[in-house]
């Protein structure tokens, strides 16, 4: 069977999947409530999430995973059960019978000095880890996601790397759209930031969460003109707004689709989506693909 990174290369745009967030809460995952604890706590729950993405057409499934580290789930009293909660996300997420699953690995939450008190030791300690538990219970890729910082998102890539030779490694990066391009609140620019991450051997390059399709449109022109390895690319399903405390997303499935069937025009070899997304979106994806 091909490999990731040889599908990242084919002909056919490789279609992920959605918001996992997004489908958890709406099963009833709790505010502060650990995502990854529903890989113990309610399994079936968070394998039937995968396998509705399957049956709309993704490829690839993320793992529960995005918040496995101890940084993350230090303060809930399951630092010690990182390990653990990562690798009982792949069984899950492999059982969807999707083709390829990405081990999802997020950031730790905490910045540099003196924005905050983040320790590049202790972010690779965090990625060692986690990347380890995750090559071990059989990911085919690992997705590093929603970086704003690329300080961190290099240690996230080079650990990972050490943790797995093997695995190839994806990272995006999360951008706004500011008057002068597109820049991460930490002020990294696009291409710079892309660039970086491809000679450092990520497998594909991109971004996520923060953008809506439309803007991704010009977010993916940028990107493709920036780098030559792949890309991908899963914007928000449209810009949120707060309504009983939570954020909610307007966007039409239809349209998120149409707006990235012109970002797949542009070269972009990997399209998914994030925030608000949900199987209508990844089925109008792939039915616009066809």
């Amino acid at each position: 069977m091909t490999g990731l990174a040889e599908r990242l290369t084919g002909k056919r745009p490789l279609v992920l999947d959605g918001g996992l967030g997004t489908m958890l809460i709406a099963r009833g995952l709790g505010p502060g409530e650990p995502p990854e604890s529903w890989n113990v706590n309610r399994p079936d729950d968070v394998a039937s999430i995968h396998r509705a993405y399957v049956e709309a057409g993704s490829e690839a499934v993320h793992t529960n995973s995005f918040g496995a580290t101890a940084a993350r789930l230090g303060p809930r009293g399951l630092a010690g059960r990182a390990s653990e909660l990562a690798a009982a996300s792949v069984g899950l997420a492999r059982s969807s019978g999707a083709r390829f699953v990405l081990g999802d690995v997020g950031p730790t939450g905490e910045y540099l000095p003196p924005v905050g008190r983040g320790d590049p030791a202790a972010w690779r300690r965090d990625f060692l880890a986690l990347g380890r538990a995750l090559a071990g219970a059989g990911v085919d890729a690992f997705h590093v996601e929603t970086m704003s910082d690329l300080r961190e998102a290099l240690v996230a890539l080079e650990a990972l790397r050490e943790a797995a030779p093997s695995v190839p490694v994806l990272v995006s990066m999360t951008f706004e759209k500011k008057p002068r391009g597109f820049f991460t609140v930490m002020g990294d620019g696009l291409a710079p930031a892309l660039s970086k991450l491809a000679r450092a051997g990520a497998a594909a390059v991109g971004a996520n969460c923060s953008v809506t399709s439309e803007d991704m449109l010009a977010l993916a022109s940028q990107a493709r003109a920036a780098v030559q390895a792949p890309i991908v690319l899963q914007p928000n399903a449209g810009a949120p707004r707060l309504e009983d405390g939570r954020l909610r997303y307007d966007q039409a499935p239809e349209r998120f689709a149409e707006d990235m069937v012109e970002v797949r025009a542009l070269g972009v070899e990997a399209l998914g989506g994030c925030c608000g997304t949900d199987p209508r979106f990844i089925a109008a994806l792939r039915r616009g693909l066809e």
